[in-house]
């Protein structure tokens, strides 16, 4: 017959495993576009945020963007079924 000890605890507690957790210091990376962020960052561009919104400008951006899109050969469009 299975006998059930008080005395044992079933859960596992990290804290009792490991008195205190200590972290690496993160490395360098040298990967391209951590380095153009970390370039961007340096240099401090602020940007300027306008109470008056261009919408042509913005229409005209993101109509770019959707051709753009639709050149992708993987591009479906729900609207096609």
């Amino acid at each position: 017959m299975l006998k059930i000890h008080h005395s044992h605890n079933p859960f596992f507690s990290p804290s009792a495993a490991t008195p205190s957790l200590r972290l690496s210091p993160v490395e360098p990376d040298t990967d391209e576009l951590i380095q153009d962020i970390e370039h961007e960052h340096e240099n401090n561009e602020a940007w300027q945020l306008e109470r008056d919104l261009d919408a042509s400008d913005l229409d005209t951006f993101w109509s770019g963007v959707e051709q753009d899109l639709k050149k992708d050969p993987t591009w479906f469009d729900f609207t096609q079924d």
